[in-house]
């Protein structure tokens, strides 16, 4: 009896201890798990949008600061004294009345009119044909002024060069015709620079984007100064962003209203996609979400971040809830199914302890419950070969296989699955150090290193005409030739297509005659490919670090990134040649 006894209160006593101990462990993991791939998630998406909004802040910031320096221009060389003498002064330009006026007066302001347009017209082209993505600049001066000298306007639409074309004559319009004038008065009423969202200018047949500027001088209306941009321009850069699976870019104004979506048309609201939204609607008055916005769109929930543009429109990620969670969930079965087979394993051991309720069961409680709170660095000593021999034993080599399984789940964690190089992750635990050595450093003694971008081009025509298998071997190929020629520095696949390189050590030293290097093997494998996912084209983009200049591993990799969208634009102007 005494013997059957401690037999059930061994076996009551461990199998209620396993049980606790795998239940808690399992949640304690699941409950982790679940919070950090949810915060992990809206980090990633929060940083693909704000990452893409600087690259198209930089763009649109370009814009604004060409036709900045061409309207303080256009104001700078006016003396208060022409103005008096052309009479005039102090002319707002909002009546559509004309200033009573001499002829000697009219010929005098008419006079001035053609040379400080000239002169504007000099100044503006030369700071236009260097601004990139602008399709037309102009200058339209107030009709008040002039009965003759209208401005210029210049575009380079359906061509590569800019040419002079006739200024839209203002009076045919009324001020209410978007269309033709929108970009006239709009900026007049507000007396201040203004993005004007995408919209159809019919004078070019075209959607644009326009950033201009009233100039005034001595309280008078001189006109409007502005560029166009061409909207697919803006769009293009959306594109390519990948979001999980089927996730994607929205480009909305501040009250919500599409002005890009890959499956809606322009110009709903995006409550109207989805009702469900409509209570959010209120958060984008913010300059950038606070937390993610989870809203219910037609068969499915959705996650959603958004931050601000320059020209005030909002720039949002959006994916799927169901693709957030997946990475996750697999995770939780995993650690579901080793719990349920820790669980069954201990339950046979424990039919097998039937005494010796002594120091070695002590200490193999006293272990459990570390392993309970998380603690895996144990260590078991008791080599007995009864019944608690066993069982210390297999608890021994269960602690062994939870530190390699979390040792290879960390390692997994930074490695991407498909190349076998680093992940984002890894990129921003690695830019993360590098800020660290450099705020830690002491001045002149920064460390030294750059950062290579790289973009494979053709991915999306490889994987559209030959399957996402050819598109794989494509980007594996890629890779195998970045890892060869870097071979002393980090290389991450930060994106689908996009690979990046921190220089270091004997690389950072040798980096020009090793991106010639590069261009010279790729060289080699295209003359020999016979298929397009054999051959490799990658456009590359350099930037090293510059102490006092760049205040972060971001600056450094932005400058990259910029170079290698240049070297990306130059090869697509070469196919076309």
């Amino acid at each position: 009896m005494e013997h059957g006894s401690i037999f059930r209160k061994i076996t009551i006593l461990t199998l209620a201890a396993i049980l606790v101990s795998v239940t808690a462990i399992g949640g304690i993991c699941i409950f982790f798990v679940k919070r950090t791939g949810d915060r992990d998630a809206a980090e990633t998406m929060a940083l693909i949008c704000d990452d893409r909004r600087q690259t198209l802040d930089s763009y649109l910031n370009s814009i604004e600061q060409s036709v900045d320096m061409a309207a303080r221009f256009a104001g700078d060389v006016i003396v208060s004294q022409e103005l008096i003498d052309g009479g005039v002064v102090g002319f707002s330009g909002l009546e559509n009345e004309l200033p009573q006026r001499s002829a000697a007066q009219r010929e005098s302001m008419d006079a001035f009119l053609r040379d400080h347009t000239a002169l504007v017209e000099k100044v503006f082209g030369s700071v236009a044909v260097h601004t990139s993505g602008a399709l037309t600049y102009y200058y339209r001066l107030n009709p008040s002024l002039s009965g003759e000298v209208t401005g210029f306007w210049f575009s380079k639409k359906g061509r590569t060069q800019f040419y002079g074309m006739q200024p839209t004559d203002i009076s045919g319009y009324e001020e209410g015709d978007t269309e033709h004038v929108g970009w006239y008065y709009l900026p007049l009423r507000r007396g201040r620079p203004t993005w004007i969202a995408p919209y159809y200018n019919a004078n070019m047949d075209e959607t644009i984007l326009s950033y201009v500027v009233p100039v005034y001088k001595a309280g008078t209306f001189i006109g409007i100064i502005g560029m166009d941009i061409d909207y697919d321009t803006l769009v293009e850069q959306l594109d390519d962003l990948e979001i999980y699976d089927t996730g994607y870019a929205v480009l909305m104004d501040g009250e919500g209203s599409i002005v890009y979506h890959p499956n809606v048309e322009t110009g709903r609201l995006l409550a109207e996609e989805s009702p469900a939204f409509a209570a959010a609607a209120a958060m984008l008055k913010s300059e950038s979400s606070p937390e993610p916005i989870r809203y219910g769109a037609p068969g499915e929930e959705r996650m959603m971040v958004f931050s601000t543009l320059a020209n005030g429109l909002k720039l949002a990620v959006v994916a799927p809830i169901r693709e957030i969670n997946a990475g996750w969930q697999r995770l939780v079965t995993v650690i579901l199914i080793a719990g349920g087979l820790i669980l069954a394993l201990f339950a046979v051991l424990s039919l097998l302890i039937l005494r010796r309720l002594t120091e070695p069961l002590q200490r193999l409680t006293a272990a459990s419950r570390l392993l309970a709170e998380g603690n895996y660095d144990i260590s078991l000593d008791y080599s007995g070969s009864d019944e608690v021999g066993v069982l210390t034993a297999a608890f021994q080599r269960l602690v062994e296989h939870l530190q390699i399984y979390i040792s290879d789940l960390n390692s997994k964690a930074y490695q991407d699955a498909m190349t076998g190089v680093k992940n984002l992750a890894a990129y921003n635990a690695s830019a993360k150090m590098l800020g660290d050595a450099i705020a830690a450093a002491e001045e002149g003694a920064e460390p030294a290193f750059g950062v290579v971008m790289l973009d494979c081009n053709d991915l999306k025509r490889i994987n559209d005409r030959y399957g996402h298998g050819m598109g794989d071997r494509y980007l594996l190929n890629a890779c195998a030739l970045i890892c060869r020629v870097f071979t002393h520095s980090p290389v991450f696949r930060i994106g689908g297509d996009e690979f990046a390189v921190l220089l270091q050590s004997g690389d950072y030293d040798r980096r020009d005659s090793l991106m010639e290097e590069f261009d010279g093997l790729a060289a080699e494998v295209n003359h020999t490919a016979e298929e397009p996912w054999e051959q490799i084209s990658v456009a590359k983009g350099m930037a090293i670090y510059r102490p006092g200049s760049d205040g972060s591993v971001e600056d450094v990799m932005r400058r990259a990134d910029q170079r290698m969208y240049l070297d990306k634009q130059r090869m697509k102007a070469l196919r076309k040649t």
